[in-house]
């Protein structure tokens, strides 16, 4: 099979009986639409993609993607699953995401119709209709787990929804972990800005490894036993022993005689 190297996505439909055109369509729709394409392409690497470019195609509202040689390799085995309605279950979860929300809008009264049209052949065309059923079928993607999550608490509590925000600090994300307002009401201690360690409900992908849904099960006591400023010291007598070696995982490699 080849590599795709361009992929066509067309938005159609009418807004107010009038016809989508790149000179009809709305800016909320069109910033949606961009938007949902661009993650479609980019999956769950989040990266961005500045080696992929874009031109306005015709045919209602469409775009024409030229694609980077390693995001085509990525996005080629999802777009061939696309050939089977039920595998959504298998693909990567940000792109089965989009592919939900086109299904979903498709099916509404006034829904819109969407196309993935890949420069393939041997590539599925994919339409999605309110005749169509895209969706999850036997592979189920996500499974329940029990995750402990180290971070700082910078917002906990909620009115109508109670949960706690936990900025990681080995990413910087924030994750929102929801949690009963007994539990929050209960703690003894202001937890608010300060290190925390939660055992946590989550749900996980079973590819991909994405956490989502995280649920509080309970605070775990933390006392970390190290000094954080001798930690601090070794940490720079390492840098500067290390501060001549451009690339110290392939020096590690190197005297591994290449493993």
């Amino acid at each position: 099979m080849s590599t795709v190297q361009t992929i066509a996505f067309f938005l159609r439909g009418k807004v107010g009986g009038v016809e989508l055109t790149p000179r009809t369509i709305g800016f909320s729709l069109f910033n949606e639409f961009n938007r949902q394409v661009e993650l479609f392409i980019a999956g769950s690497e989040r990266g961005k993609q500045n080696e992929t470019h874009v031109e306005v195609a015709d045919g209602s509202y469409g775009l024409r993607v030229t694609l980077a040689a390693a995001t085509a390799l990525a996005l080629q085995p999802d777009l061939a699953r696309l050939a089977r309605e039920d595998a959504l279950g298998e693909m990567d979860p940000k792109r089965a995401d989009v592919v939900s929300r086109w299904q979903a809008s498709a099916r509404r009264d006034d829904g819109y119709e969407y196309e993935i049209r890949p420069d393939v052949e041997d590539l599925p065309r994919v339409l999605l209709t309110r005749k169509t059923n895209f969706r999850i079928g036997a592979v189920v993607p996500w499974v329940t787990v029990e995750k402990y999550l180290f971070g700082v608490v910078e917002d906990m509590g909620g009115a109508q929804r109670a949960n706690i925000h936990l900025r990681l600090p080995d990413t910087g994300q924030t994750v929102i972990v929801d949690a009963s307002q007994d539990m929050l009401r209960d703690q003894s201690e202001n937890r608010v800005y300060r290190r925390a360690l939660l055992r946590v409900k989550a749900e996980q992908h079973s590819r991909t490894g994405e956490l989502r849904n995280f649920r509080l099960l309970a605070f775990e006591d933390y006392s970390p036993s190290y000094d954080e400023n001798a930690l601090n010291a070794f940490a720079d007598q390492g840098s500067q022993a290390w501060r001549d070696v451009p690339d110290a995982v392939a020096w590690v490699r190197e005297r591994r005689g290449g493993r």
